[in-house]
């Protein structure tokens, strides 16, 4: 039975918490459309300024929310800059937090990551903070980037260019700090739901930032083929992976009914990013999670089977409907229907697919056992359409990276990759075991993600996306911190 001064200090202590992931979600959210706006009208001097001055002071009092803001950025600012037909793409693009700062190729994303490094540092043994993470997965962490850094080296051996090898490593480099900042960090409970509430926020942002940028082109004669960047097909599975898991472990409260409301807009901007793989995403992450719900909760699985039985009715309805149509609410079923029956565009694209692959095996052979290192060309030696005018990456950076992973990093690279991914399905599924229900949610979200990561590496580039791997490694180094946080407090309050 808890203790009345244990619980008066929680009840003490729930205010403090709502106003602390209030300031800490709604000035992310206000602090990304200021600096979309300053950078649209060329005010670019007063974002640079506005982070100079408060985020080291906020990031100083309160170091727990050091990795939401790392997650808040990232999933604000796109990587690169796009267009929508004629126009530009999301304002928030405009940002430059991912490019070069000058001649140093220092980009504000890593100033911002080397200051919450400094401030961990500075308060190392201190509460704040905890010592670096020492568990199964954190080694197979450690171990992927030094065989990162090994690249790096056989590259250049093989005639690499340095520039590109760094801008081919940086995933790795966000994936590894990341991981690190929020096993740290995160040293409260009140840390964990702030970055729960981030992703329900910021995801539900971007939807709506998309829904906007689809209403002012919905009446082109030439419809362009997405309005969000890439990456958002992962990050709008992780929202609805993230809306279902609360559903399915019970988690009442603010979080639930603000990611449910928000959920028809998530859907809806889904839809309009006309992504393909977004559907393939949600299709895997659903499996992981309606599996991992069944283990975890014996007595909801009547209410799983309910929810497969409503899929599968929907689906028969669906698909017939929509299998030959092209608009919005059909590429679900295009997604489908392209495997077995291609469009012509599709057609192309899966061609160019397959001889993009054909290419890489090559590489990969003639690579030998420790690969080709990073920063040197592909070898497109095949017969390949040349598609470096749309995308001047793709002689460094192929669309498929299971095997790119292996052309880079060999047989070591590949094994401690996919032994770091697997180990995170592990780290998050032993957070499904007891009574813990918040706790579970992180567990099988993450669980979920990992497999929709894996997917989206496989089939568009999603092992180089900066974005996914800052998503990827908070949520991984908030397994490690979940796990800590249930051995320390077992009695959580309320959401």
């Amino acid at each position: 039975m808890t203790s009345l001064p244990v619980f008066a200090a929680r009840f003490e202590n729930r205010p403090t918490v709502r106003r602390t992931r209030a300031i800490v979600i709604g000035g992310s959210v206000l602090s990304g459309l200021l600096a979309g706006q300053l950078m649209a009208s060329g005010h670019r001097a007063a974002v640079l300024v506005i982070a100079i001055v408060l985020l080291p002071i906020f990031l100083w009092q309160k170091p727990q929310h050091g990795p939401t803001v790392a997650l808040v950025s990232a999933l604000l600012v796109e990587q690169f800059g796009y267009t929508v037909g004629p126009r530009a793409g999301a304002a928030t693009a405009q940002i430059p937090l991912f490019h070069g700062i000058g001649s140093l190729h220092i980009s504000p994303a890593d100033l911002l990551l080397l200051l919450i490094v400094g401030i961990y540092v500075a308060k190392v043994g201190t509460s704040a903070v905890r010592p670096l993470p020492a568990s199964p997965l954190a080694t197979a962490l450690y171990a992927l980037f030094a065989l990162v850094l090994f690249g790096v080296v056989v590259g250049r051996q093989h005639g690499g260019d340095i520039r590109f090898a760094m801008t081919e490593v940086r995933p790795y480099a966000y994936l590894l700090a990341t991981f690190v900042l929020a096993a740290t960090l995160v040293t409260t409970r009140a840390a964990v739901r702030a970055i729960l509430w981030a992703l329900v926020v910021t995801i539900g942002f971007k939807a709506v930032q998309g829904l906007l940028i689809f209403w002012s082109i919905r009446g082109f004669a030439a419809r362009p083929e997405a309005v969000l960047a890439h990456e958002e097909a992962v990050f709008f599975t992780l929202f609805l992976l993230l809306v279902l898991a609360l559903w399915l472990f019970e988690l009442p409260g603010r979080l639930r009914r603000t990611a449910t409301a928000l959920a028809p807009l998530v859907i809806a901007a889904d839809l309009a990013n006309t992504r393909r793989a977004a559907w393939v995403l949600l299709a895997a992450g659903l499996v992981v999670l309606l599996v991992a719900a069944c283990v975890a909760l014996p007595a909801r699985r009547r209410v799983v089977g309910a929810i497969i039985a409503a899929l599968a009715l929907g689906l028969a309805i669906y698909l017939p409907a929509y299998w030959n149509k092209s608009g919005g609410f059909a590429q679900p079923a295009r997604a489908l229907h392209s495997l077995i029956a291609p469009s012509p565009r599709d057609e192309s694209s899966d061609l160019y697919r397959v001889q993009e692959e054909a290419n890489l095996k090559l590489n990969i052979r003639e690579a030998g056992p420790l690969g080709k290192g990073f920063g040197v060309p592909i070898d497109y030696r095949l017969p390949i359409a040349d598609i470096t005018s749309i995308d001047p990456l793709i002689v460094y950076i192929p669309h498929n990276g299971v095997l790119y992973i292996l052309m880079r990093m060999g047989v070591l690279g590949s094994i401690a990759f996919w032994s770091t991914l697997g180990l995170g399905i592990v780290a998050a599924c032993r957070l499904l075991k007891g009574p813990d229900r918040e706790l579970g949610v992180v567990g099988a979200v993450t669980a979920a993600l990992l497999v929709a990561y894996a997917f989206e590496g496989y089939v568009d580039q999603g092992f180089f996306f900066y974005r996914v791997a800052f998503v990827v490694g908070t949520m991984l180094g908030l397994c490690e911190a979940a796990g800590r946080l249930r051995r320390e407090d077992p009695h959580p309050a309320e959401v």
